[in-house]
């Protein structure tokens, strides 16, 4: 299909190359089996490098957002014959506002160690690699603040696109998408990712912008059904939260990971031979 609007063709692939030979082109629903199969295949080990993180962070969050409601009082004056509404906040308010602060601030850095340590996982489940729990979150610690740069910089690009217009919002969106794991295989970093896969996802726009989108509607679907079944409770809500990134992520990085690896088959002839020696010169 044709890419971007003024976006011109990109060049045939070339044929597979090494013994091993190339990795099989896979359309939209190719990649959601072959995610849910990986998924199945190890998702004790995917599992448990999310939930170590996710979900007592997620019960923390939960409960410091409850303890900052009580302390934010409602008032109801009437001025000049007009009911007015004010908010007056306790000391008790600030303190534990703080603490959600400190708790966001931190839980933004373990969230793009999880990311780093999931997406090379993901990456290692394709070419047959058992990654142990603790060698996974040693290269997402090595990893999290290239991670966390290249986030911003595509974050910053895709709002900015939705602040002009929704359509450059969109295709920002879909070029920027496999920066992470153009990062966490190839060691590509800043601009550089970003760059990665907006030459990458040339003249498969819309391949890859149907394949996020579907997993986006998978992945929101079991979250928002996790996260009622917690009820009023905050710490039921915060831990069925929990539980939800749990189970949502491997399966996004997955996803993005196989969508990394079939746009470099179609551009590159990439097999598991290419793919092992990335993540072995990679290697923390």
């Amino acid at each position: 299909m044709a890419d971007v609007p003024g976006t011109p063709p990109p060049p045939p692939p070339p044929p597979p190359g090494g013994p091993a030979g190339s990795f099989t082109p896979k359309g939209l629903g190719d990649i959601l089996s072959a995610a849910f199969e990986l998924y199945a295949r190890h998702w004790q080990r995917l599992l448990a490098i999310v939930a170590i993180v996710a979900i007592p962070l997620s019960v923390l969050q939960y409960g410091l957002y409850d303890l900052t409601t009580p302390g934010l009082h409602r008032e109801i004056r009437t001025v000049g014959g007009v009911q007015v509404t004010t908010f007056v906040a306790d000391r008790g308010f600030f303190l534990s506002l703080l603490g959600s602060l400190i708790v966001a601030f931190f839980g933004v850095i373990i969230t793009f160690l999880v990311l780093g340590a999931v997406a090379r996982a993901a990456a290692g489940t394709m070419v047959g690699r058992e990654l142990a729990t603790d060698e996974a979150y040693r290269y997402g610690a090595a990893r999290w603040a290239p991670i966390l740069w290249v986030s911003i910089l595509v974050g910053l690009s895709v709002a900015g696109g939705f602040i002009l217009l929704i359509i450059p919002g969109i295709i920002f969106a879909t070029k920027l998408s496999v920066a992470i794991p153009a990062l966490v295989v190839e060691d590509q970093r800043g601009t550089k990712a970003m760059s990665r896969s907006w030459n990458l996802t040339a003249g498969q726009f819309w391949h890859v912008l149907g394949t996020i989108l579907v997993a986006a509607i998978i992945t929101g679907l079991v979250s928002g059904i996790l996260t009622a079944i917690g009820g009023h409770s905050w710490f039921l809500r915060g831990l069925f939260g929990g539980i939800a990134t749990t189970i949502t992520t491997p399966f996004t990085a997955l996803v993005y990971t196989l969508l990394y690896v079939d746009l470099r088959a179609r551009a590159e002839g990439f097999g598991p031979g290419g793919l092992e020696a990335d993540l072995a010169r990679t290697a923390i």
